[in-house]
């Protein structure tokens, strides 16, 4: 039990990281000096990095999950 405790907590600070670098990310792509150097930071960096992050955070809340679920005989 203590395990999946701890399990749960690194999985959620986790999924806290990967709001923080969407965020950054993002951020950074707003501060391009123009639309088009906007426009490739979106396709090149931010859509791969948020296609990442999302399934890093889907992958630890899918292990949660697992996590607590009671083990079945069988």
């Amino acid at each position: 039990m203590l395990t999946n405790l701890a399990l749960s907590l690194l999985a959620l600070l986790s999924c806290g990281g990967g709001v923080v670098a969407l965020a950054v990310v993002l951020t950074w792509q707003e501060h391009a000096a123009t639309p088009d150097v906007r426009w490739r930071r979106l396709v090149y960096l931010v859509l791969p990095v948020t296609a990442l992050v999302v399934g890093l955070i889907l992958g630890s809340l899918t292990l949660v999950f697992r996590y607590w679920t009671p083990a079945t005989a069988g």
